[in-house]
């Protein structure tokens, strides 16, 4: 778990739910210069705040941090075999993962 990780989720949570910082700033009423320095100092947030940005968001804390979320746990059993062995992945290889599933998606869409 690494801050960079950390704030790459809460981008692309933002994007896929086509809202903006400005509206996580407001909803978290964390002010904007507060999330400016711990992303360019590549800091995690404290508990408390990091809470705020993953309710707002409707995702949890252990998503933001980890990128994996028990509440979301598959019930294919298939799915899940993927699951778990992408957990052992690094970050190379789930980003060519990533990749190649979004291609996969776009073909379907």
């Amino acid at each position: 778990m690494n801050a960079e990780d950390f704030w790459l989720r809460v981008r692309k949570e933002i994007e896929r739910q086509h809202t903006s910082f400005e509206w996580l700033y407001q909803k978290t009423e964390i002010p904007k210069g507060t999330f400016a320095s711990w992303k360019n100092r590549a800091i995690i947030p404290r508990a408390d705040a990091a809470y705020r940005i993953a309710s707002a968001l409707g995702v949890s804390v252990e998503y933001l941090l980890t990128g994996f979320d028990a509440r979301k746990q598959p019930s294919n059993p298939v799915i899940q075999d993927i699951v778990d062995e992408l957990i052992s992945f690094d970050y190379i290889d789930l980003s060519s993962v990533q990749t190649l599933v979004e291609a996969m998606a776009a073909r379907y869409a």
